[in-house]
């Protein structure tokens, strides 16, 4: 029974694509498992059309299903949840290889991660740095298809919110898609957390192999491919 695990899945983007993937047209797949160190709302795991588990362990690698085919993984934290740098970057990047060794001990095929905008290896900004650091060590995994979403500010609802900064985004971006002429300015300042995981449904429906790299243009297009999927088949 070949299973989609998702790793994040109580974060923003994670709860959202746990949400999609109970229902979605994942070939192949027949069980989707949340792993995670807190439980997921119950709501999360009822009324799907395939088999939905959540596995609650301190332990995520160890708890990887051994029918895994497909990961994703929207697995973060900020560094003052964690209590500094070096701690968010030992969750950001060293818990998230972990992972994804794991999965592909295992046999699985295809990784999907939740990167961010300017991830790179050479950058000034040790944010930015530690994704692009996370970014190049799955790629040298190897993969048959490793799916990787950059997107700018993860906007939506949060339990802990980031507050001013990030409310600051869900403004501005609400305002200038208003504004006549400049609305295409949003696709610049952030993504909808929901927007991001009906990308990452769409890239993997899409099928492909190698290293597929999507910012947040590309993201929000994938997102509105999604949506007119899911409406054309409702008429």
């Amino acid at each position: 029974m070949a299973a989609l695990a998702i790793v994040g899945a109580t974060g923003l983007v994670g709860s959202n694509f746990l949400a999609l993937s109970r229902t979605a047209e994942l070939p192949g797949i027949s069980a989707v498992v949340a792993i995670t160190r807190r439980p997921v709302k119950e709501s999360l795991t009822t009324g799907a059309t395939h088999k939905v588990s959540n596995v609650v362990t301190t332990d995520i690698p160890a708890s990887m299903p051994p029918t895994t085919t497909l990961l994703f993984s929207g697995l973060g934290t900020t560094r003052a949840a964690a209590g500094g740098f070096d701690n968010q970057y030992k969750i950001d990047h060293d818990l998230n290889l972990a992972i994804a060794k794991t999965a592909k001990a295992v046999g699985a095929s295809t990784y999907v991660l939740v990167s961010a905008t300017g991830a790179s290896v050479d950058s000034r900004f040790a944010y930015n740095r530690m994704k692009g650091e996370l970014d190049r060590d799955v790629e040298a995994l190897e993969f048959e298809r490793t799916i990787i979403l950059r997107p700018a500010l993860i906007l939506g609802k949060r339990e802990n919110r980031h507050a001013f900064l990030e409310g600051s985004a869900q403004g501005a971006v609400n305002f200038w898609k208003k504004v006549p002429f400049v609305g295409n300015a949003a696709k610049w300042i952030g993504a909808d957390a929901e927007d991001i995981a009906k990308a990452a449904l769409k890239a993997i429906q899409k099928g492909g192999s190698g290293v597929e790299i999507y910012g947040n243009e590309a993201i929000l297009k994938l997102a509105k491919e999604y949506d007119d999927e899911i409406e054309a088949k409702s008429k």
